[in-house]
């Protein structure tokens, strides 16, 4: 049976946080918005087997933000040290990693991960009812080497809609997603649906906290599904940068023992 684990850079509680802390949502009529963001995340897991998984996670991330819609384009590094015959089999909707464990000795491996290409679309350009609504899709593009576990060597495709709701200094939000896996040899793959259910909370103008609870279907029949909570923490510089601190616990067999990481983004003006 295929082990499954899943790791990286939330974005959800990013965007919700950073939504937070913003005063109101920028109208379309604006110029165009430029942002780069950069992280680092580890996090390990014994995912049922005999020794733990060890990822390294470094995305570089940019966007592209003008009107209604925002296009991002992440280009990944991983290091991965696990029992050997293991594999990235795709990326779920945040972007995180999806792994399925080996059953070798423990070996390490590193490289460019898939790169992945997202478009989404804001259908208000003003709250309805205190509601934002987001469209979006998603494309995972095989250019990890697949031969070092990787990346699974097929493109994967998703859809997925966010929601937020602007209670004043709360905003609750939650994403529900589909993906469709490519079809490795050797992998019997299901394609699979998952969700964020989050709130995030503005301590002040510069300070947003909150916590996200992630769930994500197996990707193999019969398999264990994801299920993990993260804590995180936002802070805007008076430089312009934006930091977010996070820590994750995992609460199945699919999902870490425990993940921490930084991810820090510079924005045009």
């Amino acid at each position: 049976m295929i082990n499954s684990c899943l790791r990286t850079i939330p974005l959800a509680p990013l965007g919700a946080a950073f939504l937070a802390l913003a005063a109101s949502p920028a109208p379309a009529a604006e110029p165009a918005r430029y942002s780069l963001t950069a992280g680092m995340d580890y996090s390990s897991g014994g995912y049922g087997a005999n020794s733990d998984t060890d990822i390294w996670y470094v995305p570089v991330r940019f966007k592209y933000e003008r009107g209604p819609s925002t296009v991002k384009l992440t280009v990944p590094y991983l290091r991965i040290t696990a029992p050997a015959g293991g594999t990235v089999i795709g990326y779920d909707s945040e972007g995180r990693p999806i792994y399925s464990g080996g059953t070798g000795g423990r070996s390490t491996e590193e490289g460019l991960g898939d790169l992945m290409l997202a478009y989404t679309y804001s259908l208000f350009e003003q709250p309805r009812g205190n509601f934002l609504v987001d469209l979006g899709a998603k494309v995972k593009f095989a250019t990890a080497d697949a031969d070092k576990g990787l990346g699974s060597g097929k493109n994967d495709y998703g859809a997925f809609t966010d929601v937020y709701y602007l209670a004043g200094a709360t905003t609750p939000f939650a994403t529900v997603g589909y993906r469709s896996l490519g079809k490795p040899a050797g992998l019997e793959l299901r394609n699979v649906w998952q969700t964020t259910l989050g709130l995030a909370y503005k301590l002040s103008d510069r300070n947003s906290t909150g916590a996200m609870w992630d769930w994500r279907q197996s990707s193999a029949q019969g398999g264990t599904g994801m299920s993990e909570l993260t804590a995180y923490w936002a802070h805007k510089t008076a430089g312009g940068l934006k930091l977010q601190a996070y820590g994750v616990a995992g609460l199945s067999n699919a999902s870490p023992d425990y993940g921490l990481g930084l991810l820090v983004t510079v924005a045009s003006k």
